[in-house]
């Protein structure tokens, strides 16, 4: 599997999974998830998907600097259709190309540095952090929604599967 199918298949699991939720158990206050929503961690996967997406403009990328965008957390539809945008904006990209990837280490907002990336390096970067946030999902549907059918793996990392299936 290249890195970019590996991308479209952890998108249209997402997508699965979100399209099984109503806006309201969306954007459900969970104990699980200490208060937070499904809408909230889907909003962060897709937002980091959308800088990476973004940045081949200016070759700059801050995962910082985030929209927020609240429609993201409420409105299972625009994230559909985000995620659908998404995917084909990844099979576009340049994987090759460089990146300077820029962060900042500081509570006040002070200490911003700068690494050399590529855009490879940070789509497998979103692909963990994706899988991550969906663990946390997995979590938060087996507690709360048991009529959600999860995809196979939903929120496992690719080496856990593999590692299990030994």
């Amino acid at each position: 599997m290249s890195l970019k199918s590996a991308n479209t298949d952890i998108l249209l699991q997402l997508a699965d999974v979100v399209n099984q939720l109503s806006d309201a158990d969306y954007t459900r206050s969970l104990g699980v998830l200490s208060g937070n929503t499904i809408g909230k961690h889907v909003r962060h996967i897709l937002e980091f998907y959308e800088l990476l997406v973004n940045s081949a403009e200016t070759g700059q990328l801050n995962y910082d600097r985030r929209q927020r965008d609240l429609r993201l957390e409420v409105d299972t539809d625009e994230a559909l259709r985000r995620i659908s945008t998404l995917d084909r904006a990844i099979h576009r990209m340049d994987l090759s190309q460089p990146l300077h990837l820029e962060a900042d280490l500081s509570v006040a907002g002070a200490e911003r540095i700068q690494i050399p990336s590529s855009f490879a390096r940070e789509l497998l970067y979103n692909l963990e952090h994706a899988i991550h946030h969906m663990a946390l999902i997995q979590v938060a549907v087996n507690s709360d929604f048991a009529m959600i059918v999860l995809p196979p793996h939903f929120g496992v990392a690719y080496s856990t599967v593999q590692h299990q299936a030994h």
